[in-house]
């Protein structure tokens, strides 16, 4: 699809399709001003009380000419609500079979570049359209080719649209990344294929990556991730990335990201109920999400410097599985004691925090669908972010909010530590459900230097999106890819890699 911005007089509509936004009431003299061109057009509807202020609706409208004018309307003045009306429009356009479409920049409290920005993201997520596996194909095409953001003010600035809607391309194809690799069924995704995949697409993003086998693994004495994939016929692997952007390093460490990935979650011996086992195929969203995040900025040339580490696992029952009761020495040389082999992402991730330490990061950020206890404090659209360090907690949180995810500050209350306390190990990795999110961020930070910033980020909830909504299908979301990418570069760049 190409996207392009222009800056112009709004006179009507634009063949084939203008797309408009409401957001005042249009039947009042206050309303919106951009409505003059159109107001014969809609009047009827605000008359008949069909059109509300504040309702997330579309309303397509056919001119004399044949053009379609589409009313939308903003049920939330926010970038979140931007985001969905404009990827409602989109689909609705699509759905017309227009081919071509002109939006016009709605007034609201956003700079115009984040306008700009939201809208390119809108556009862009609306058009994901997630793998079928059916033995015949179901032709789904989507009509619209054409999209122009049509500004009857002021240019931002020479470039700075044209950066931002690349800007936000790259970080909506990200995404879509993300999505794509979450959803994929785990046996087309194990750790040896998804270790394969990494390699490919860091070498075609020029990101250097290796990968640990099983051998390695073992002659490392990372027996965290060796325990948890020891019940399947597919061994375990760990994967590190690294990119260094125009002018980063220096004195300041690298940026890691770890991700959790486990390609599927049965629960081991510890077996999970057959309710929604089907979708453990997804407890390697925050491995994609890390994995999309690094090949994003590389695409943008940021100049940073990162790490990446992705624990990769399958977390099956067998005759070789890791029992309750088993003790584990992980790659820091710490000792666990296993209690509930449905509790193996901190174990995998323990082994990845202390790799990721070896490359002397200036701060950790992890992401991980860990704990069911997370889901139920802060449901199904909400992460839970668990810092050890309040600067980093406020970028973290102020990255969240100018990326439209939601995103909660968690308490690491020291007092739930001592329940990690055993007799047989330095540390169990579990103890039982109550604080279960906030006792599964204690038992990681234990693998952390103390004084080195680090935040862990519980997805578990906003990672799947259990009903289609307008910018994401029923499935993976991508949860995080933006977060991150705003944090990593502090908004859009004005020059992104051609």
């Amino acid at each position: 699809m190409n996207i392009e911005y222009k800056t112009g007089p709004i006179d009507g509509i634009v063949q084939p399709a203008t797309v408009i936004f409401i957001t005042a009431d249009p039947g009042k003299s206050d309303g919106d001003q951009k409505l003059a061109a159109f107001r014969p057009a809609f009047l009827p509807l605000v008359k008949a009380g069909a059109f509300k202020v504040g309702k997330p609706e579309v309303f397509p409208l056919q001119g004399a000419g044949g053009g379609w004018l589409l009313l939308v309307g903003l049920g939330q003045l926010t970038r979140a609500g931007l985001l969905e009306s404009t990827a409602k429009a989109t689909k609705k356009l699509s759905g017309l079979g227009v081919e071509a479409a002109t939006f016009v920049l709605p007034d609201m409290g956003l700079g115009k570049l984040e306008v700009i920005e939201w809208l390119t993201m809108g556009v862009s997520l609306a058009m994901d359209q997630r793998p079928a596996y059916k033995s015949k194909a179901e032709d789904k095409p989507q009509s619209l080719r054409e999209v122009t953001f049509l500004d009857d003010g002021e240019d931002p600035g020479p470039g700075q649209a044209i950066g931002t809607i690349a800007w936000a391309r790259a970080v909506a194809k990200a995404q879509l990344r993300a999505r794509a690799l979450t959803d994929r069924p785990a046996n087309l995704l194990y750790p040896e294929l998804f270790a394969g995949l990494a390699l490919e697409l860091a070498g075609d993003h020029g990101v250097s990556a290796s990968v640990w086998d099983e051998k390695r693994l073992a002659e490392e004495g990372a027996g965290g991730v060796l325990a948890v994939g020891s019940g399947s016929s597919h061994p375990p692997r760990m994967v590190v990335l690294e990119y260094r952007g125009p002018g980063a390093g220096g004195d300041v460490g690298p940026t890691a990201l770890v991700g959790k990935g486990i390609t599927f979650d049965s629960g081991g011996l510890c077996l999970k109920p057959p309710e929604n086992m089907a979708l453990m195929k997804t407890d390697m969203a925050g491995a994609a999400a890390a994995l999309s995040t690094v090949l994003a900025a590389a695409e943008l040339r940021l100049p940073v410097w990162l790490v990446a580490v992705l624990p990769l696992a399958e977390n099956l029952p067998s005759g070789t599985a890791v029992r309750p009761g088993d003790v584990v020495t992980t790659l820091s040389g710490q000792t666990v004691e296993i209690m509930n082999t449905d509790a193996e992402g901190r174990v995998v991730l323990a082994d990845a925090l202390a790799l990721a330490q070896r490359h002397n990061p200036s701060r950790i950020i992890d992401l991980a669908t860990l704990t069911g206890a997370c889901a139920v404090a802060l449901g199904d659209s909400v992460a839970g972010l668990f810092c050890s360090d309040p600067a980093l907690t406020e970028a973290v949180s102020q990255a969240a909010r100018l990326a439209a995810e939601d995103v909660w500050h968690m308490p690491l209350h020291e007092p739930y530590g001592e329940k990690l306390d055993t007799e047989l190990a330095d540390l169990r990795e579990s103890a039982g459900r109550l604080g279960g999110a906030i006792i599964a961020a204690l038992f990681l930070r234990r693998f952390v230097a103390p004084g080195l910033p680090w935040a862990h980020l519980d997805i578990v909830g906003p990672a799947r999106n259990p009903a289609a909504r307008p910018s994401c299908p029923e499935g993976a979301t991508g949860f995080g890819v933006r977060t991150l990418l705003k944090l990593l570069s502090a908004g859009p760049v004005t020059e992104p890699a051609a």
